[in-house]
């Protein structure tokens, strides 16, 4: 009962200290200059596209030609063609990976 006890007290003391980290931290104006989750700057889109299209380039010359002539020429082209490609491998990962468990 005693351990039971000391339990519940710890986890009130977390629960606490937790909340009151965010109350201070959020009256501080903490957390204001970085982008939220999912937003990029510029350069970030632009270095994540490039080591992108090094990956596709091991793997796939011929694609990665098509890509960087299609980038040149329609640069909206070239970004739905990426969003496609980006969705196949998504897809292929997810079909790839190993199911979890059964308890």
């Amino acid at each position: 009962m005693k351990s039971a006890i000391m339990l519940v007290c710890a986890m009130v003391a977390s629960m606490s200290l937790s909340a009151l980290a965010v109350e201070t931290n959020a009256a501080a104006g903490g957390d204001k200059n970085r982008a939220k989750h999912g937003e990029m700057t510029e350069a970030q889109r632009e270095a994540m596209m490039n080591k992108r299209l090094e990956s596709i380039k091991e793997k796939d010359p011929a694609l990665y030609k098509e890509l960087i002539d299609l980038k040149a020429k329609d640069p909206v082209a070239f970004k739905a063609k990426m969003a496609e490609l980006r969705k196949q491998q998504h897809a292929q990962g997810a079909a790839g990976a190993p199911a979890a468990p059964a308890k």
